[in-house]
């Protein structure tokens, strides 16, 4: 149930909740593979990690590139699939009467089929022991204004957990749900706008505020050490499925 020495490969790790389970990881004895679309954003955070941390570029939307990378990095123990896009940004997040097909699409590409064929590419280099962590949401579960699409997506990445766990058993398979958490997800919103969202939502929690990334990466850590879970959902979410 340790991760030292054990590889891990963090796809989206670059920022937000991707970095902080690199940290963590790396903080837990691993070393790490950090995954992204940017050579500066890799070098920037392999200068960050240190020596424990390696990057390799390929965009995970694109099937025969991730495919590639997952040939060439040699056995990985844990997969965390963090990648994913925002809805707000691509204009997903609307209802279906006015929902516009290609946000629609880019999102389903930018999260759903970026983590499917990312744990596809990953089969082949998946320790006879390890495991799969996907990233899924609230919205699979709970229904919320304007997220049609948004739940489509991560209701379709938890379906993919149960039926994988047993498909590749005994290596395992779960998904974390992330509630609102302080990412660049929203960095396209202006202060104010930003400000008035995180609002409406932290006033329903019962903890009351945004998760920081480092709080949600250590449900990452959780679903890769302990080596009797697999076929679920962890969420961390503040308390939003109970409100």
């Amino acid at each position: 149930m340790s991760l030292a020495g054990k590889q891990v490969a963090v796809v989206g790790g670059t920022s937000g909740i991707g970095l902080a389970v690199a940290e963590a990881a790396i903080g837990e004895g691993a070393n790490v593979v950090i995954v992204g679309r940017d050579d500066a954003r890799i070098a920037a955070v392999l200068k960050r990690l240190g020596k424990s941390a390696r990057g390799k570029v390929a965009d995970a939307r694109d099937p025969k590139a991730i495919a590639q990378l997952f040939e060439g990095v040699g056995t990985i123990d844990h997969v965390a699939m963090t990648v994913s896009a925002s809805a707000s940004r691509l204009g997903a997040n609307r209802p279906m009467a006015s929902m516009v097909p290609d946000a629609a699409a880019d999102f389903f590409s930018g999260k759903f089929w970026a983590q499917y064929w990312t744990a596809k590419a990953a089969l082949g280099a998946l320790s006879a022991d390890g495991s799969i962590v996907f990233t899924s949401g609230i919205a699979a579960r709970k229904a919320l204004p304007n997220h049609t699409i948004i739940a489509a997506n991560n209701a379709a990445i938890e379906a993919v957990v149960r039926q994988l766990a047993r498909e590749i058993a005994p290596r395992r398979v779960n998904a974390v749900s992330p509630g609102l958490t302080n990412t660049r997800a929203y960095d396209h919103l202006s202060p104010e706008e930003r400000a008035r969202f995180f609002d409406r939502i932290t006033s329903r929690l019962p903890i009351g505020r945004v998760a920081e990334p480092q709080e949600i990466a250590r449900a990452y850590i959780f679903a890769m050490t302990n080596t009797y879970l697999t076929g679920t959902v962890v969420d961390v979410d503040g308390g939003l499925l109970v409100e």
